[in-house]
């Protein structure tokens, strides 16, 4: 049988029996797995406190089949990022992420740059939430997994007609298709909404910036609007569902939100009337 030896990001969990659970990792060298860990609910020794969400790990494994669930035998925690944990709209939005690469990633296919980014992501979570660009930075990061997916919206003519930016002011994005119409193509194109210049503009040039650029620029109210609506109309089109984890967090603006959340697994009454448990993703 196959040994695996990875390092990996621990995007979801499931309880499968007494003591056993069902992980589902991304990994640096397969992309994403499902695993299960044998006794990884008690057994301290084996998984010494690694399996939270968001973690970075290192494992070790078999694979018996194929088809078959990844067994791990061992994991060793090498970053938790328990800071994200701490702070709920870190909390929600790593949980959106992490949702959109278990929904969107096919199984055991390799993305070392999907790896990394989520390695990036899951940094600026632990140490910079209440950044003043901090919304700014999201939209970016999901722009960039939009591309990484091979989602990468169209966002330079009309793939109807081939009609160029400069006829029109403003221009319609169909989720369906994947980029723009113009507004005499948009009849054919129900689900199409409007998209503002300066958002088209800011997002053709969005994979162009570097870090410094990325922790300097701040959006308009407008176009950090238009592209959270852009970026989430593609990844719901491509995915086939709503996010659960997106629409918890788009319930509270910034001052809704306490300081800390003690675990991942939360009650929250707030705004809901009643005790809701939520689990993400």
């Amino acid at each position: 049988m196959p040994r695996v030896k990875d390092n990996a990001f621990i995007i979801n969990k499931i309880d499968y029996g007494e003591s056993d659970l069902i992980i589902t990792l991304f990994t640096a060298g397969r992309g994403k797995i499902n695993t299960i860990g044998k006794g990884a609910k008690r057994s301290r020794r084996r998984f010494p406190g690694s399996l939270e969400l968001f973690s970075r790990v290192a494992f070790n494994g078999f694979i018996k089949h194929p088809l078959a669930l990844t067994r791990i035998d061992e994991c060793q925690l090498l970053e938790p990022f328990t800071a994200i944990q701490e702070e709920l709209r870190s909390y929600f939005c790593g949980c959106y992420f992490l949702e959109i690469v278990n929904r969107c990633c096919a199984e055991r296919q390799a993305n070392q740059a999907l790896f990394n980014l989520l390695n990036d992501l899951f940094t600026f979570l632990a140490t910079v939430p209440h950044n003043r660009n901090f919304n700014c930075r999201i939209r970016l990061f999901e722009l960039q997994i939009i591309t990484l997916l091979g989602f990468k919206p169209q966002l330079s003519f009309c793939l109807d007609c081939g009609r160029g930016l400069d006829t029109d002011r403003f221009f319609y994005f169909s989720p369906q298709t994947g980029g723009l119409v113009c507004k005499s193509c948009q009849p054919r194109h129900p689900a199409a909404f409007s998209v503002s210049r300066g958002t088209i503009n800011m997002l053709n040039e969005a994979h162009r910036l570097d870090d410094e650029l990325r922790n300097k620029l701040n959006f308009t109210p407008q176009v950090e609007r238009e592209s959270a609506r852009l970026c989430r109309a593609l990844l719901r089109w491509h995915s086939g569902c709503d996010f659960k984890s997106l629409k918890i967090m788009e319930r509270y603006t910034e001052n809704d939100l306490p300081v800390a959340v003690p675990e991942p697994t939360m009650t929250i009454t707030k705004n809901l009337g009643q005790n809701q448990p939520l689990r993400f993703p």
